[in-house]
């Protein structure tokens, strides 16, 4: 009880130490009334995890600290006092097992809660929901995507604490963009500092995912008055290996061990090869260059110019991938969510859907003139299918609403995939 009193004498005398135990307990207070809340009351948030395992952490570690600093400080004061004196003399090692005693507790506690706030902050959720406007592109496509039940981290940092750490200091440097308004819009692709794909990627995809045949069907519509149909059936020889071999012949051969293949660019984007040389496993090289470049070729490893083919560059939105908008109403014709037999909707529905529209507003009131050019182009259309159009109408604007971002500057073909060597969108 004594020990307790010159605890409480210590910290009343110091105004500093005051405050810190006031951010403790309420930060702590706070923090457990939000997490009861959470459970029990309502329905959690990215924002309310921010506060919870972010905000009120460091509001009590910092109180922590103010705590044993300004008892030191009304310690060294005491000189000038006998009672001072006193306490410091005969009573300061109790005064401080106290302090550790409590501070050891506490931060048994901010243990637990710390690493709550890592595992928070390396939710999709924290990611894309946080900072909204910045990141909602492609949180929104991520939730539409195979790798939907795959936390952002697992493919943007990947296992090993020397990546866990870089991604941290990129995390803060982009924090300071966003703070400070000067991010690029829109967001550029990471294209030069991902780790290598057999570090992710082959966490989960296996050799055998990548051989064998895959058929492939293609349902296209055309631009006409009957949105004529069009299908095409690909048969993908996605690999196979040679009889008494290792190698692999097919769309993956590129892969093949003991090999390896480099391209040069003449873009930052690596849109632009001007140069691809194999190396085979027994050290036979074959060179090819881009005729009509006039450009120099040079460049060695370390060149940014110059890289080792990897599973992204051509697999380069595996995630976050914005449809092309031909693709996308292809398929809402073909899943029957916009109706194909509607006349001329497939023409109308993309001349609608495509127009440069400088706010989300604009675009939803420019989506809607569908109707409108129904009405005075095709009258006997819209009278006999009008609800169908209306249907129309939402679908297409839903689908401006994921792909089109103007805020951020993000059009049609902004972020275009590789997959199936596309010359044109």
């Amino acid at each position: 009880m004594l020990r307790m009193k010159l605890f409480y004498d210590l910290l009343a005398t110091s105004k500093i130490a005051m405050l810190g135990a006031v951010m403790v307990t309420t930060a702590i207070g706070a923090d457990l009334m939000l997490l009861i809340g959470e459970v029990l009351i309502f329905e959690s948030h990215p924002y309310i995890g921010i506060v919870a395992y972010v905000v009120f952490p460091a509001m009590a570690a910092f109180g922590l600290i103010l705590i044993p600093f300004g008892m030191v400080l009304a310690l060294r004061r005491s000189h000038r006092d006998p009672v001072g004196k006193l306490i410091r003399h005969v009573r300061r090692k109790h005064v401080f097992q106290i302090i550790f005693t409590l501070t050891m507790i506490n931060f048994v506690i901010f243990a637990f809660v710390g690493y709550r706030s890592i595992h928070f902050m390396e939710s999709a959720e924290f990611c894309g929901v946080t900072c909204h406007t910045v990141m909602s592109p492609e949180y929104t496509v991520y939730q539409r995507s195979h790798h939907s039940g795959i936390s952002c981290v697992e493919c943007h940092v990947g296992p090993g604490v020397g990546w866990l750490i870089k991604s941290k200091l990129d995390g803060t440097r982009q924090l300071a963009g966003v703070l400070l308004d000067n991010y690029a819009r829109p967001i550029q692709t990471p294209i030069h500092n991902m780790r290598p794909a057999e570090q992710i990627c082959g966490e989960c995809h296996s050799e055998e995912s990548y051989l064998g045949q895959r058929v492939k069907v293609f349902n296209r519509y055309d631009s006409d008055e009957h949105n004529t149909k069009t299908v095409s059936i690909v048969n993908l020889r996605l690999g196979k290996k040679d009889d008494g071999s290792e190698s692999i012949r097919g769309i993956h051969w590129h892969s093949n061990e003991g090999q390896e293949l480099r391209y040069w660019s003449a873009d930052s984007k690596r849109e632009q090869v001007i140069r691809v040389e194999l190396v085979e496993a027994d050290g036979t090289t074959r060179v090819w260059n881009r005729l009509g470049f006039e450009g120099e070729v040079h460049g060695d490893q370390g060149d940014e110019h110059v890289r080792v083919m990897d599973c992204v560059d051509c697999h380069n939105r595996p995630t976050h991938e914005f449809l092309s908008p031909d693709r996308v109403i292809d398929e809402l014709l073909e899943a029957g969510t916009i109706d194909p037999e509607i006349p001329w909707i497939r023409s109308l529905g993309y001349e609608v859907l495509t127009q440069n529209y400088k706010t989300d507003v604009e675009a939803m009131e420019g989506i809607a003139r569908l109707a409108e050019l129904y009405q005075t182009q095709h009258s006997e259309v819209w009278s006999f299918y009008r609800e169908p159009i209306m249907n129309a109408i939402e679908a297409l604007q839903e689908l401006h609403a994921i792909y089109v971002y103007p805020e951020m500057k993000i059009e049609w073909n902004t972020y275009p995939s590789r997959i199936g060597h596309p010359t044109a969108y």
